[in-house]
C-alpha cells in the first residue's frame, strides 16, 4: 500500500507530534521483525472495527472542520496533550474513531480520568493496543467497546492495569 501526500495544512499534526513529542511511539518496538510488525498492525484494525474503525489523520480533520474554525490547530493540541487515542503507523497518524462524540468531534470527556491512569506507563501503540484488546477486568470485552456503557468500569481496569504495568 502506497502512502498518498497529504497536503501541506494536514500534515501540521504529524510535523507537531515529531517535533514535540519524540517520544511517541511510531508504531511496534523498532527491533520488531517487519512481517510481525504489519501482523500487530492488522490486528489493530481489526480489532477496532467494531467500535467504528481507524482514521487516518486526514479524515479526523476533514469531520473536525465542520465543527471547528482550525480544525489542525484544535487536532495538533489534542495529540499533543495526549487527549486523544494516536500512534503512528508508516509515516502516518492513526486515530480510533469510536473516541470522538459523532455530534461535534470533541473527544469522549470519559477518556480523560483513563488517559490520566494510563498515559504515565503506555507509549501511544500501547494505549491504542489497549483500548482495542479485550480486558479481563471488562469480561474480555474491549475498553473501547465498553466506554459508552460502562465508563467507571474502564477506569477500573485502567487503574488495576497501571498497578501491573508499573509493578
Amino acid at each position: 500500500m502506497q502512502a498518498v501526500p497529504m497536503p501541506r495544512s494536514i500534515s501540521l499534526p504529524e510535523t507537531l507530534l515529531a517535533r514535540h513529542a519524540p517520544d511517541a511511539a511510531s508504531g511496534p518496538h523498532r527491533c520488531t521483525p517487519q512481517g510481525h510488525a504489519d501482523h500487530q498492525f492488522v490486528a489493530m484494525l481489526n480489532a477496532y472495527r467494531a467500535s467504528g474503525g481507524l482514521g487516518r489523520t486526514g479524515e479526523v480533520l476533514k469531520m473536525l472542520k465542520y465543527h471547528d474554525e482550525s480544525p489542525v490547530t484544535k487536532l495538533a493540541n489534542w495529540i499533543l496533550k495526549r487527549k486523544v487515542i494516536c500512534f503512528e503507523w508508516r509515516s502516518q497518524t492513526w486515530l480510533p474513531w469510536f473516541q470522538f462524540h459523532h455530534a461535534d468531534m470533541r473527544p469522549q470527556p470519559e477518556l480523560a480520568p483513563v488517559f490520566a491512569e494510563l498515559t504515565p506507563v503506555f507509549d501511544p501503540w500501547e494505549l491504542a493496543n489497549w483500548f482495542a484488546q479485550p480486558n479481563p477486568w471488562l469480561g474480555n470485552c474491549t475498553p473501547a467497546d465498553t466506554l459508552h456503557v460502562n465508563p467507571p468500569g474502564v477506569l477500573h481496569a485502567a487503574r488495576a492495569d497501571r498497578f501491573v504495568a508499573a509493578g
